[in-house]
């Protein structure tokens, strides 16, 4: 659910000016020892799982829980953060893919469960999950911090999706090296974050009957072993164009077992971009994600415009890139809008468009569907979730958000279009009409209540050809509500 104080620290930056980019998140906390928030949040879908970007939370049907609380202790440059997760999902059973599809589309499902770490259902029993959550213990001076952390991590100006990293997942164990603020250089402010952290996978495998078709088993199991990510974020704020900020980040991931141990294997990312000059870079069997964020706030009309644009997959040389620079590409476009008050509240406007299916240049080299790879078959996933943008391989995404906010109360409307995994329509349908579409309307409420917030949303969703089954069309009620008491 949407973090009342994040979005208001994000507004207030088109009203009064950008100091952090916003595409590093969290934001360090620099305050004394405290108490944290103690939530408890409920999430129900009526149909089928719903929803993304919810850490912990699972893609489940039915009733789900998450619980959360903690304290902050600190020690001259020494602090700990201890705010471990409660998971518990009624988990209940729900119509999944169907296995009386053509055979084309049931080979092309056999290839995307071999491919990635992304189960239906995570079982068929109720689950109950522990976290360490959002805990870190981190040594910091007024310009940096080092530490480990299982927080969860946003790189990227999105508010709904980004490529690379968002809190789709739970959080992974990872050690940071990170700045605490924009440091200032003499060509403008710069931010960065460095992570070398442990992907696990989430124990599901297919049935046999998902995985036979025509009598034949096309499944290749994926190895049961943990996966080394590594990766930075780096972002630049010109001396010379107040409010815009530039920014990049690369990530290396591999099973363990492949790790070498020279400096290159620990840290790939100081090694080239282009494939002539990394011959054998196949050799190492690792999968490689990169992107460029650009996000520019005007304060003088309270409007801010961002666009991220990210690659899955090595190019040969310069040349490869300027003639196809389509090849493994997926972007993420938006604009947030102010319309402040007299009275200090304000109507926002927010609008993001995400693309994540393979573009046409796909038809002369298949470079594979975002967060999936041929040889890091467990993909870009933690604990069978997807990492990056929530809405996963192949998926498209327009979101349109409305909110009049005011002090301590937030009232809004969410409208949103999400086409699921249009790279597996491509590989499996030969009906254009068949793409599953999920077409939702939903309102929420924000509310500070003295030391308690209550944060409330309702959303109905059309769901069309559901499972890519034409004519198989379904309707999904989510309530979500979730109360936090603040110290």
């Amino acid at each position: 659910m949407t973090d009342l104080a994040e979005e208001r620290l994000r507004n207030q930056q088109l009203i009064s000016g950008a100091q952090h980019s916003f595409t590093i998140r969290p934001v360090s906390d620099s305050t004394t020892h405290r108490l944290l928030p103690i939530n408890l949040q409920a999430n129900f879908n009526s149909f089928a799982p719903m929803g993304y970007n919810d850490g912990g939370m699972l893609p489940a049907r039915g009733l789900q829980t998450l619980f959360t609380g903690g304290l902050f202790l600190k020690y001259k440059a020494l602090s700990l953060q201890v705010k471990p997760e409660i998971v518990w999902a009624a988990n209940t059973d729900f119509s999944t893919f169907s296995l009386s599809q053509t055979d084309l589309a049931r080979r092309a499902m056999v290839y995307y469960l071999t491919t990635s770490d992304i189960p239906e259902r995570f079982g068929a029993e109720p689950i109950t999950k522990f976290y360490p959550g959002q805990s870190s213990l981190r040594i910091s001076s007024k310009s940096v911090s080092f530490g480990i952390s299982t927080e969860n991590l946003w790189w990227g100006p999105g508010f709904r999706n980004s490529l690379l990293m968002t809190n789709n997942a739970p959080g992974f164990i990872h050690v940071t090296f990170n700045s605490v603020k924009p440091l200032k250089t003499f060509a403008g402010k710069c931010e960065f974050q460095w992570i070398a952290g442990r992907l696990d996978g989430s124990g599901m495998e297919p049935t046999t009957a998902e995985v036979s078709v025509g009598g034949v088993n096309y499944f290749w199991p994926k190895p049961k072993d943990w996966r080394y990510l590594t990766g930075i974020t780096f972002n630049y704020q010109p001396k010379w164009a107040p409010g815009l900020f530039l920014g990049f980040s690369r990530i290396f991931q591999l099973y363990s077992k492949d790790m070498g141990h020279g400096l290159t294997d620990f840290f790939p990312i100081i090694i080239p971009f282009e494939k002539k000059s990394t011959l054998l870079e196949d050799d190492k069997k690792r999968d490689q994600l990169a992107s460029l964020s650009a996000r520019w706030v005007f304060t003088a009309a309270q409007l801010e415009v961002y666009a991220e644009s990210g690659w899955n997959d090595y190019f040969i040389n310069v040349w490869d890139f300027l003639l196809s620079p389509d090849h493994s590409y997926a972007s993420t476009l938006g604009f947030r809008k102010l319309f402040k008050r007299i009275d200090g509240s304000y109507f926002r406007v927010a609008v993001e468009s995400s693309a994540l299916d393979m573009s046409a240049d796909r038809l002369l080299r298949n470079e594979g569907s975002w967060y999936r790879h041929w040889i890091v078959r467990s993909g870009y996933t933690q604990q069978g979730q997807v990492i990056g943008a929530g809405i996963g391989p192949g998926g498209n995404a327009q979101t349109i958000d409305l909110a009049a906010i005011s002090s301590n109360k937030a009232i809004g409307l969410t409208f949103e279009r999400y086409a699921h995994n249009l790279d597996f329509v491509y590989d499996g349908l030969t009906n254009y009409d068949q793409k599953w579409v999920d077409l939702s309307l939903g309102g929420y409420y924000q509310k500070r209540y003295k030391d308690i917030g209550i944060n409330a949303s309702l959303t109905a969703a059309w769901i069309r050809n559901y499972q890519w089954e034409l004519d198989n069309h379904r309707f999904n009620f989510q309530a979500k509500i979730s109360a936090t008491r603040y110290f």
